[in-house]
């Protein structure tokens, strides 16, 4: 390279950063073909949006190596003139260039490979929730140690599991050595002759040329440059994901980490819906008989009174969120083996929801949702970011009823900022993994992340013999832990189901299986005991799988939000017109738990913000035919409504809509939002959406001093 000229050297490292880029998404296409197989017209569409994105991020970065070297290489051009030494102003602009073309190569090819390692397991590009995941890791690792962290022992079993990840790192770098060398020697031996005898003698048509190459990567052959690849008309999720720059949509995904921990008050609006529009229709939906009158706390109602159950005495309640429980993985058998025999049981003697949905797809959100009634922010988690605003929130109401509140975990209490949050929203005490008994064993391949499932099932056992023994009623909330990925199973578990199950490339359904054999061992010894009467029992999960399980895009998508809900009296508070055990049809959300847990106790207060609705009625009856269910999901940047017509997902990248069942058993169909079959829907969304953000974000859900001695 030394007898290159600067010309020369742009046009090498500019084709290389394109080629290396290029190398990536040929690299993955073969895992999306698996998946899905494209059209002729698809895959050239994919491939061509590709290239214009991978020029876009290529020429900014041979646009960045030219300036930067330009402004160093001047620097050395001075200095040698002050020292009075050789003044060589090119000859430090080509190597500052070469090292600096050289480092950018470098970062490009690691976050290629961090690009190809999460998209292998999420089908997703590095987005919002890779960078708070890396926050959260950073977080957890210096307020924990690397012993406490559940980040860091999740990151700790991939790095372990060498036989997922060496042969792609290794197949990646051949396939990007092949390229840079087949780019050397075609530069060497054709590019570079060419383009000497094209410049030479000449100085205008040259940089002109160069000009103009650099107009057109740096909006890829569109006027709308980047916002054209985000806009790009590709209707397979999976193919526009693999369109899409790693680069580019890295860079998005950063930014809306750090725009969401430094913008407080940030709103989520739509052109077509106007935040008062938003609350209004918001309003409706929360509670079509209410009366609103408070426009500074526009959700805040003054309850009607619903000719749901009631028990005739303050019953306990026990909470119980299975990590990542998905009703796809209910009522299933695998190599012969049943995975959830003893659920599948209870469902007969339930109320057991089947159109039971998730409002968020993160724990954090789960919990939110569940215990404060109110929808996930698209943003990081409000219990993490928002933990100092104003909920009215189970604990805190129940606990201004006279309850005792208590939660068991299996894992470190500042997880996702829990304890902090729930402090502050009425719980009295949160039991985590340092209050168990010291025999008990610890899950984790690498670092520690928590106590085995039947251990905190264990200890929630242990804490209702004590709160029984209080004369208080009680609400006590379990969160489990195992069946989170790397799916651990305790070396005690050897039932043989399990060990079976653990063959199965799919660890979770090993896990699974343990904690449905331990819920039926301490529940069944609960209520053979007598620790659960007057005692109503819900059981869900946080979210649906983690993973991106599924045959369509569509089934990928929304399976997150697949939880089921299992709602058990005990036998003291069940009456013949007051409970009749059976599957409900209905759509019911997280949100709906909260006003449900207060009527079935004839606690519901005379205000409230909650958003979901009470479905105790449905422990009888039929009813609640026009409930709805709101989703959002920070994986795939979308929000949903699921409905009695079905599943609605927006993709707020993309702008799409399409439409599914329930039970996504039938192919989801693309619809515009004027469609008269989808157009009160979509509205009803977005409204709930643009008002649910903005009102948390402002901080304008409750007062508990403004209505505190209004309850």
């Amino acid at each position: 390279m030394s007898e290159w000229s600067s010309k020369q050297l742009v046009v090498f490292w500019w084709v290389l950063f394109l080629g290396i880029q290029q190398v990536e998404r040929l690299f993955l296409l073969p895992d999306v073909m698996a998946v899905e197989a494209p059209s002729a017209g698809l895959l050239v569409n994919t491939l061509a949006t590709g290239f214009r994105a991978d020029l876009i991020t290529s020429t900014i970065a041979v646009l960045g190596v030219t300036l930067f070297s330009a402004v160093v290489g001047t620097l050395w051009w001075l200095g040698n003139r002050w020292r009075r030494g050789p003044v060589q102003g090119f000859t430090g602009f080509r190597r500052v260039f070469i090292v600096a073309g050289t480092a950018t190569a470098m970062l490009l090819v690691v976050l290629l490979l961090v690009d190809i390692g999460y998209y292998r397991y999420n089908q997703q590009r590095l987005n919002f929730v890779f960078f708070e995941y890396v926050g959260d890791l950073v977080t957890q690792w210096k307020e924990t140690g690397p012993v406490g962290s559940q980040a860091a022992e999740q990151t700790g079993a991939e790095l372990k599991d060498r036989g997922k990840w060496t042969s792609t790192v290794l197949g990646f770098l051949l396939y990007e050595i092949m390229v840079i060398t087949a780019w050397w020697f075609c530069f060497t031996r054709i590019v570079r002759p060419w383009l000497s005898r094209l410049t030479q003698g000449a100085v205008f048509a040259p940089n002109m040329l160069l000009l103009v190459g650099f107009a057109a990567g740096l909006t890829g052959f569109h006027h709308r440059g980047p916002e054209a690849i985000r806009a790009a008309d590709i209707s397979s999720a999976a193919y526009y994901t693999l369109a899409q720059n790693p680069v580019l949509y890295a860079s998005e995904g950063l930014r809306a980490v750090l725009d969401a921990q430094r913008k407080s008050d940030q709103s989520q609006t739509f052109d077509e819906m106007p935040l008062s529009d938003a609350v209004r229709l918001t309003q409706d939906v929360v509670g079509p008989d209410a009366l609103f009158p408070y426009p500074e706390y526009p959700f805040v109602h003054q309850t009607v009174a619903a000719s749901g159950v009631r028990f005739s005495h303050p019953a306990n309640v026990l909470l119980i969120f299975v990590e990542g429980l998905d009703r796809r993985f209910l009522n299933k058998t695998v190599a012969n083996v049943r995975v959830t025999p003893f659920l599948d049981q209870l469902r007969n003697d339930s109320i057991y929801f089947e159109h039971f949905f998730a409002n968020g797809v993160q724990t954090a959100r789960g919990l939110f949702s569940t215990l404060c009634s109110y929808y996930p922010r698209q943003g990081t988690a409000a219990m993490k970011t928002r933990y100092l605003h104003d909920y009215a929130c189970l604990p805190s109401l129940l606990r201004e009823r006279g309850y005792r509140t208590e939660m068991v975990i299996g894992y470190d209490r500042d997880l996702n900022r829990l304890h902090v949050f729930m402090s502050r929203n009425g719980l009295h005490q949160l039991f985590d993994r340092s209050q168990f008994p010291p025999e008990a064993e610890e899950i984790g391949a690498v670092a520690s992340t928590g106590r085995p499932d039947g251990a905190l099932l264990d200890l929630m056992r242990s804490r209702v013999e004590h709160l029984r023994t209080t004369g208080s009623p009680f609400c006590l909330t379990a969160m489990t832990i195992g069946t989170h990925h790397p799916f651990a199973v305790p070396a005690s578990a050897t039932h043989p189901d399990i060990q079976s199950l653990k063959s199965e490339p799919d660890g979770f359904l090993a896990s699974l299986r343990y904690v449905d054999l331990e819920l039926e061992r301490v529940l069944k010894g609960m209520k053979r005991d007598g620790l659960l009467k007057d005692t109503v029992v819900f059981i869900l999960g946080d979210h649906g799988r983690h993973e991106t399980i599924g045959q369509t895009d569509f089934e990928k998508q929304a399976g997150h939000f697949m939880s089921p809900l299992f709602i058990w009296v005990d036998d003291s508070l069940r009456e013949p017109d007051t409970y009749r055990p059976r599957t409900v049809t209905a759509v019911a959300s997280q949100v709906d738990l909260l006003p449900t847990i207060l009527a079935l106790n004839g606690v519901t207060p005379r205000l409230s913000p909650s958003m979901g609705r009470d479905l105790s009625c449905l422990l009888r009856s039929d009813c609640l035919e026009d409930n709805v269910a709101f989703l959002s999901s920070v994986y795939d940047d979308l929000i949903g409504l699921a409905d009695r017509n079905g599943l609605l997902l927006y993709s707020l990248r993309s702008r799409t809509l399409r439409r599914g069942d329930l039970d996504l058993k039938e192919v989801a169909v693309p619809v515009g939002s004027a469609n008269p079959a989808v157009a009160e829907r979509y509205r009803k969304m977005l409204a709930l959406y643009v008002a649910s953000n903005t009102i948390l974000n402002q901080n304008k859900i409750w007062s508990w001093k403004e209505f505190g001695q209004k309850l």
